[in-house]
């Protein structure tokens, strides 16, 4: 990203002026528990993010064309349902983090299990938290699905959020030795 401090003037702006906005909004989305306003902030913040990629120069590429489809597969479902029930963030890579609310979260899985089929681990492409079997009516199919990309997903990650950070005052317990390096978890 030091290319971008010395070359994109939008990474400027944003760093100035719209993170400390966004950052003013998505506190008041949370404290309200918006999600509509949470999801859209947040999908709009992630784009930003990656435009000022493109902003540098010679341009960075975190996004992938599985990444592309995944945001217009997220735009398409929220169009048909005529509100934003899930969100996606991007950050320095290629991986999508999917937020949605618990009524939305077997249907959604089973859209991206229906665009990205598993290729191999069809009992593996879901995994930490379970998540419940969901039908597509025929006009989500419809509006939402197009030609599947097999797997171009390798895996769903459920997880749900957490208490947050946390003091961890055992030494056996924190993630990095006093090197400052990774534990081996073996």
């Amino acid at each position: 990203m030091q290319t971008s401090v010395e070359t994109s003037p939008l990474l400027k702006h944003r760093a100035e002026v719209v993170v400390p906005e966004r950052l003013a909004q998505m506190m008041q989305h949370i404290r309200e528990r918006d999600f509509e306003g949470f999801g859209q902030l947040a999908m709009r913040d992630s784009n930003q993010f990656h435009a000022t990629c493109l902003d540098t120069f010679p341009p960075i590429f975190y996004l992938t064309d599985v990444s592309r489809h995944i945001i217009a597969l997220a735009h398409r479902y929220n169009a048909h349902h005529g509100h934003t029930k899930v969100a996606y963030s991007f950050d320095a890579g290629p991986n999508a983090v999917i937020f949605a609310l618990a009524d939305a979260v077997a249907e959604f899985v089973e859209v991206v299990r229906r665009s990205f089929p598993p290729a191999t681990n069809g009992d593996q492409f879901v995994r930490g938290l379970p998540v419940g079997s969901a039908v597509l009516p025929p006009e989500l199919e419809g509006a939402v699905l197009t030609e599947p990309v097999p797997g171009a997903v390798q895996y769903i990650l459920h997880t749900k959020p957490g208490p947050g950070p946390q003091l961890v005052d055992d030494p056996s317990q924190h993630l990095l030795g006093p090197d400052g390096l990774p534990r081996s978890r073996a």
